[in-house]
């Protein structure tokens, strides 16, 4: 019974971790491009109920993956080898667990609260503001870019965890 957890808590992290960072890949990939792409008035209708729901699933899966890698460390039975420090998994596990927890922290810092400045510029630029409309393009750029940064850092993650889990 106790492989069977220890399985299941695993199979629950790697895909919570394949939802998170794909659904990163997604919105920096395809769905901004494809709302600056719109025009304003399009925009302004479609953020208000885009970015929350957005925002609630990447932290809400984001949580659930940091959650499930520390129930890991203890299903795995190798948590105390986190606190020696003295293996190849331990430092691997260490860097994961640090770069998840620090993108969730960046994330909550910046792209939320640029998003939600999108939000509020959408109408304004939709009624025709010209300040807004030309500041909603910078701010995509500004949270592409970070999404790339992001991404970078998924992709770290990953070659961690493999690091660890073939350690």
């Amino acid at each position: 019974m106790e492989a069977v957890f220890r399985i299941g808590v695993q199979w629950l992290h790697v895909t919570a971790g394949v939802l998170w960072i794909g659904g990163g890949f997604y919105t920096i990939l395809v769905q901004l491009p494809a709302l600056l792409a719109s025009p304003p008035a399009a925009r302004g209708a479609i953020m208000p109920n885009l970015v929350p729901r957005q925002f609630t699933y990447i932290f809400r899966v984001a949580e659930f993956t940091i959650l499930t890698g520390l129930l890991n460390l203890f299903a795995s039975g190798r948590a105390q080898e986190l606190t020696r420090l003295d293996t190849r998994w331990s430092w691997a596990i260490l860097a994961g667990i640090i770069l998840a927890v620090g993108v969730y922290a960046m994330t909550r810092a910046t792209i939320a609260r640029w998003a939600y400045r999108l939000v509020d510029l959408g109408p304004l630029a939709a009624s025709g503001d010209a300040a807004a409309s030309a500041q909603m393009p910078l701010l995509g750029a500004r949270i592409r870019r970070f999404g790339y940064i992001q991404i970078t850092i998924g992709a770290l993650i990953l070659l961690a965890m493999v690091t660890a889990r073939f350690s």
